[in-house]
């Protein structure tokens, strides 16, 4: 149900987005999107990372993730290290310590989906995965969010405007809180699970096209497809354990 609520709110957004301009008083939806995303992941993840985890066990590895990402980004936004230099604007709803509190919410739906398709029987290897994938998501994102004034950052950088620190540092961080994660040996994730960041994909790469970011929409579509292969290529490994 998650799924669906969260899928149905992306294509009206996108369509709002892609002919119309958001209006001020529509903002609190960007924030709604991140939460409604991430709660999706979540709902998927339960029968995957966290089916055998105890409520309270999930709940603090849940709020680690999400306050290890706005301590880091609130430092950032003060110092400029790690990632950068960069503030936030007001479109993404109310800030604790300079940063929108639905930022980490968002990177904990990253960091949790990119873990669950990173389906490694090795949490070195999961983490090294995991990392790709959430480098993938803000390569897609962070161009649009920088274009759809989200964010602004100060230096400059050599991917339309982001500093590599800013990718850097998310490789790190998201490999590095995946450990927090259990290990599903045997186990593999739904078909949603892919579904979700393919989806962000699209919405993100779709609305790169229309602010003439040709570059940023390929690579959408091909890590669409990346996407898909590792899918195919789970679901073989699982037919041939069953076999």
């Amino acid at each position: 149900m998650m799924y669906r609520i969260f899928a149905v709110w992306l294509f009206i957004g996108l369509l709002l987005l892609l002919f119309w301009e958001l209006p001020e008083w529509l903002y609190f939806a960007n924030s709604i999107f991140m939460i409604l995303y991430s709660a999706a992941v979540l709902v998927e993840s339960k029968a995957y990372l966290f089916n055998d985890s105890k409520i309270g066990k999930t709940t603090v590895v849940l709020l680690v993730i999400g306050l290890t990402t706005l301590l880091i980004e609130a430092l950032s936004v003060y110092t400029g290290f790690p990632f950068g230099e960069y503030e936030y604007t007001t479109m993404l709803g109310y800030h604790v310590l300079g940063v929108p509190f639905t930022i980490a919410i968002a990177w904990v739906g990253f960091i949790i989906n990119s873990t669950m398709i990173s389906t490694q029987q090795n949490k070195l290897l999961r983490a090294l995965e995991t990392g790709v994938w959430v480098v993938l998501i803000d390569l897609i994102l962070d161009p649009v969010a920088l274009a759809w004034g989200f964010w602004q950052w100060d230096d400059g950088g050599f991917y339309y405007g982001i500093p590599a620190t800013n990718f850097i540092t998310w490789f790190f961080l998201a490999a590095i809180l995946s450990y927090l994660l259990p290990l599903q040996k045997g186990k593999r994730p739904s078909a949603r699970s892919y579904r979700l960041p393919e989806l962000m994909f699209l919405f993100f790469g779709l609305l790169a096209l229309k602010k003439g970011f040709i570059l940023v929409f390929c690579l959408a579509i091909l890590f669409i497809l990346l996407s898909e292969g590792r899918r195919v290529l789970d679901s073989s490994r699982k037919k041939a354990l069953v076999h």
